[in-house]
């Protein structure tokens, strides 16, 4: 069975339709408001020109059959309807082709007439002014400029809710310098983190296909799903890898059993936050120096230290780690090796050891450093830092403790 996570009481949640699936696909909610108004004032418009030329036309029907006075000799046209409608609701003051002097009740008609479309620029006055003082234009023109940033966007992150464990994510993410792309239904908890360097927001529901698209889901180098619901997750890691079968997704899990079927769906990893926790509270009770290590490491004053692994690039194929010298050169530790084949790790590698085509170095160290690294040995995707894009490591780090 899939839970909620308990201990992400200020995550985001979607909304649903019947029987939890996702309701249908809609326009983001800036814009749908903009298209309702302008709809509503081209209707409003539209309405009153009719009304209007209607009215005038039925006047001058029941005077050319006798039934007001005086009696006229024939129909007004529409055209002339419509022109008096027009130069009445818009008090230009050119000439009136329906000689409304002589008739009394197209007189009373025309001063309604009048009145309404006061009241009916009056409404539109105070629409679109609430529409500029409410922030409701600065909002469509901030998306639309993300939006164009979003689609410049390669090989970046998407965080899917901006809770309490995505918060965590972010600040991460932040911290080693990567571009974000952050979605959540709350506008109050994007508002926290839209100022910070490197993060984009978007105002939506992750599990919509569209909001992914938005955020560059087709262009993304992983995706964490951190959403309050495991079916939330679920949702987003099954459209995901539609949408992009190659991105590297995460997702939170609130119990054990949850990870296994998250990552049947899609994910390459997934993360229970109660056994995480369990892990530190036992660390922090047994092992307290290699906690105040890790923090020590993970809020150094100084920089960015972490853990990272570098996947060894063409230029560095065929060489030892003696003849790359890491330590030397860059002041690096290499702490494992990660050999292609069948994937085993070599601790504490020797200096004899070989690099191969999609071996990986693990090591720690100032973000700087690690970037360095990867320019000396890497291929074109770049250092990953353990603990950010890869959860399952993070868990694999705390059962170090």
């Amino acid at each position: 069975m899939i839970h909620r996570d308990a201990g992400d009481p200020d995550g985001r949640g979607s909304q649903r339709g019947p029987g939890g699936r996702p309701p249908a696909l809609r326009e983001p909610p800036l814009r749908a408001l903009l298209r309702s108004r302008l709809v509503t004032a081209f209707f409003s418009v539209t309405s009153l020109l009719a009304v209007g030329t209607a009215g005038y036309w039925f006047l001058g029907r029941l005077h050319h059959v006798g039934v007001l006075a005086p009696k006229m000799d024939h129909d007004w046209p529409i055209l002339d309807c419509l022109y008096m409608t027009v130069i009445t609701v818009s008090t230009v003051g050119f000439g009136e082709v329906i000689p409304i002097e002589q008739l009394p009740v197209v007189r009373l008609y025309t001063v309604f007439l009048v009145l309404f479309a006061m009241i009916l620029v009056a409404y539109s006055v105070s629409s679109a002014t609430a529409f500029l003082v409410n922030g409701d234009l600065q909002r469509l023109l901030l998306r639309q400029r993300t939006m164009r940033e979003i689609g410049r966007l390669r090989e970046h992150f998407i965080v899917c809710g901006c809770g309490v464990t995505g918060r965590v994510i972010i600040d991460e993410l932040v911290a080693l310098e990567r571009r974000i792309v952050v979605v959540d239904v709350s506008e109050e908890r994007l508002e926290q983190v839209r100022e910070l360097p490197g993060v984009l927001t978007i105002h939506g529901d992750a599990t919509r296909d569209e909001i992914l698209l938005e955020a560059g889901i087709e262009h993304a180098s992983g995706l964490a799903a951190a959403l309050r619901d495991d079916k939330d997750n679920l949702f987003v890691i099954i459209s995901v890898r539609q949408l992009n079968p190659k991105v590297r997704i995460v997702s939170a899990a609130s119990e054990m059993e949850v990870q296994q079927k998250l990552q049947r769906a899609g994910a390459n990893a997934s993360v229970s936050s109660s056994y995480v926790g369990g892990l530190r509270l036992v660390s922090q009770l047994v092992r307290p120096a290699v906690v105040s290590f890790l923090d020590v490491m993970l809020y150094h004053q100084d920089g960015v230290v972490r853990f990272a692994e570098v996947e060894v690039g063409p230029q560095a194929v065929g060489k030892t780690l003696g003849e790359l010298d890491v330590p030397g050169r860059i002041g690096l530790p290499v702490l494992a090796l990660k050999r292609s084949r069948a994937g085993e790790f070599v601790f504490n590698p020797g200096d004899e050891e070989t690099l191969a085509a999609g071996s990986v170095i693990v090591t720690m160290g100032l973000v700087e450093r690690v970037r360095e690294l990867e320019t000396l040995v890497g291929d074109s995707d770049g250092a990953r830092l353990l603990g950010v894009e890869e959860p399952e490591s993070e868990q694999g780090e705390e059962e170090l403790q």
